[in-house]
């Protein structure tokens, strides 16, 4: 991988209420999380992200799933841009000098019908919040192989 190909990275998002999956294109990296987020009530600080979360307990600290919701994926919007973000850096590494990345929002539970345009106005917005400088949200119910493809190709597999 060039020196210039690691500073571009693009993702691919897959979603599920229990799993967050972020894989970089044309690789085998990947982070796999527990998507749920601790927060100190007092000073609405993230105290931890994934499973670490999901185990804090505390009279001050609330443990949620922002993707756990009766009627919707995203219950609560500013939570799931916060484990986004946190699960881009872990894929992406703290370089400051990596480039915003390209993502793939892949939604896999809760699309009987397809999705609606708020749906997918919230999967980019989450997208966006996370760092990307661009985003694609992916309908079909097929799992896109990420390792085989590029986002390019997966884009102009969209336009075809």
């Amino acid at each position: 991988m060039s020196f210039l190909q690691k500073l571009k990275r693009d993702l691919l998002i897959e979603l599920r209420s229990k799993q967050l999956s972020v894989q970089v294109f044309g690789t085998s990296e990947r982070v796999d999380l527990s998507p749920y987020i601790a927060i100190e009530d007092t000073k609405n600080n993230v105290l931890a992200v994934g499973d670490k979360a999901k185990y804090l307990s505390g009279s001050n600290i609330t443990v949620l799933n922002p993707f756990d919701h009766k009627r919707s994926f995203v219950g609560d919007f500013s939570c799931a841009e916060k484990v986004l973000q946190y699960a881009v850096r872990e894929v992406l590494g703290h370089n400051k000098f990596v480039l915003s990345p390209r993502i793939v929002m892949h939604q896999l539970e809760k699309v009987d019908g397809g999705l609606t345009d708020i749906e997918e106005r919230v999967l980019k917005e989450l997208a966006m919040g996370a760092g990307a400088r661009e985003v694609l949200v992916h309908h079909n119910q097929a799992r896109i192989n990420a390792q085989k493809t590029s986002y390019v190709a997966f884009k102009k597999q969209l336009s075809s």
